[in-house]
């Protein structure tokens, strides 16, 4: 019995420790960001109406560091997902602090791929056998540059998500509670431990973040979140079936990579910006959590709904590891078709918002 209780503590010291830490770690961290003035400042593209500390994501990523380090002191990739994390957090720090431009963070983040990689986190998708070539350098350079499209793709799309109170952390703490229960499944118990961490680290930074926030996580918090979930979900061996084990973290992730995708696009299309890279690097209050609130929606309710997408497809992530072809297929359908709902609500509530821009426009020259 008591072997069996002990085989749950690794589990339980991997959440509460990162939970405790940063429960205790936020408020001292709020009280020195606001002496050092480092707040964020509304303006018309943000929708908090008083400054706001920013930067908790250092918070977050110590509770889970020192979790992490705690719980397998000698286990290299843990080490190297935490290293690795470090780099994207000041990164992300950095462009908190002083504002740095997106094409500098896009290199910093491929040469912190080049830098992982040397920890063994990198896809292992079979490229060789898909494509008939030889499995060699071509192979390994293949796949090195889809870690680096990956990894620097979810760090802007967890970065974009961070518009609404506690909308980014709660995405994540969805996905990082996907990957816990996939390494549950599949007797991963190192990757189980280490989505606990993340989970642990993201409950405590999310008591000071929904609404109304007392902090925001920041680009330090959001490319530090979008790096060790693109990490956990190269190295977990999601399924033996390596297309699935690519498929299942990208729909546990979908969420925030379909705002992403489709915010660009929209952009685009309807000629707010003239290219791809100025969609990205476009600030707007058009995100997913935008069109909710401008619907009606409270903030709290906008992201409790996101919340309930991303639950919805994270159940589907997992239950494509038991599935055979056709029934795969169909359960990627079925998410690719309640994006298709969700884009149609997300266009409807944006012409509503041009719609009431308009009439509150001609009642104000109607007025005068």
């Amino acid at each position: 019995m008591m072997k069996d209780v002990s085989t749950y503590i690794p589990y339980l010291t991997a959440f509460f420790s990162a939970f405790v830490i940063a429960l205790i770690l936020m408020p001292v961290a709020i009280s020195l960001l606001k002496r050092f003035n480092v707040m964020d400042i509304p303006d018309k593209r943000k929708i908090h109406k008083a400054p706001i500390p920013r930067m908790g994501g250092i918070v977050i990523f110590t509770a889970f560091a020192a979790a992490v380090v705690f719980v397998a002191p000698h286990n290299i990739k843990w080490h190297g997902i935490v290293l690795g994390g470090g780099i994207a957090l000041l990164i992300g720090c950095a462009d908190d602090i002083w504002g740095v431009p997106a094409p500098i963070k896009l290199i910093a983040l491929f040469a912190l791929t080049l830098l992982i990689w040397q920890f063994g986190i990198i896809t292992k998708l079979p490229i060789s056998k898909l494509f008939g070539i030889p499995n060699g350098p071509l192979n390994v350079g293949c796949n090195l540059i889809i870690t680096m499209l990956w990894l620097t793709g979810l760090s802007s799309a967890i970065n974009a998500m961070d518009h609404m109170d506690g909308l980014a952390g709660t995405v994540s703490l969805v996905a990082a509670s996907a990957y816990f229960a996939v390494s549950i499944q599949s007797h991963q118990l190192a990757w189980a431990v280490i989505s606990l961490a993340l989970m642990g680290s993201l409950v405590g930074f999310l008591c000071f973040n929904i609404h109304p926030a007392k902090v925001f996580m920041g680009d330090s918090g959001s490319f530090f979140l979008g790096f060790s979930l693109a990490s956990i979900g190269i190295m977990g061996g999601w399924s033996p079936n390596p297309i699935k084990a690519a498929v299942i973290p990208i729909a546990i992730l979908s969420v925030p990579i379909f705002d992403l995708i489709f915010v660009i696009i929209s952009r685009k299309y309807k000629g707010i910006t003239n290219s791809i890279l100025e969609s990205i690097k476009y600030c707007g209050k058009d995100h997913i959590g935008h069109r909710l609130n401008n619907m009606g929606f409270s903030q709290p309710v906008s992201v409790f709904i996101v919340s309930l997408v991303s639950i919805t497809i994270a159940i589907s992530a997992l239950t494509i590891r038991h599935t055979k072809f056709w029934e795969s297929l169909l359960l990627l359908i079925q998410i690719f078709m309640i994006y298709i709902i969700i884009a149609i609500f997300m266009e409807i509530a944006m012409l509503n918002t041009i719609k009431v821009y308009y009439i509150n426009k001609k009642r104000s020259k109607l007025k005068k």
